[in-house]
């Protein structure tokens, strides 16, 4: 199996923007002109659709497309990361959302560029049919 990813696409579009099934995979964000000169910003990942029988769990690092299962939390460019506990009563795929605050070495990275690239980094293995994310924003 492989991850495949897209660039951004509109918040309309129904395609996802990443699909993670074992390999980490690099998606690149707008910067909103409001971003880039805030003092606070968010990561939001919305229309997440993996199994929730078992644990999930991925890390996430920001222009850093070589991170990978080796690469250290410590890591300047670590944003954080997405944990889902397992759910029996969830077997089938349900979308669900979440949003990370930027650390502050990101967001003075944000002020200077217009586009930012976001690496997903499985932890273990993920669920049968991987992750589907089908935006990614940053507000």
């Amino acid at each position: 199996m492989l991850w495949a990813s897209a660039t951004c696409l509109a918040l309309a579009a129904v395609m996802p923007v990443a699909v993670m099934v074992d390999h980490p995979v690099t998606a690149t964000v707008a910067v909103p002109e409001s971003v880039q000169h805030a003092e606070a910003a968010l990561l939001r990942l919305e229309g997440v659709i993996m199994r929730r029988n078992v644990p999930v769990r991925w890390n996430i690092f920001w222009e850093f497309p070589k991170a990978d299962s080796q690469t250290s939390v410590e890591n300047v460019h670590f944003a954080g990361y997405i944990s889902s506990p397992a759910n029996s009563a969830l077997r089938d795929p349900k979308p669900a959302n979440f949003i990370l605050p930027m650390p502050p070495a990101a967001i003075a990275v944000l002020h200077r560029q217009t586009t930012m690239q976001f690496t997903f980094v499985p932890v273990g293995k993920l669920p049968e049919g991987g992750v589907t994310i089908t935006s990614i924003r940053l507000e």
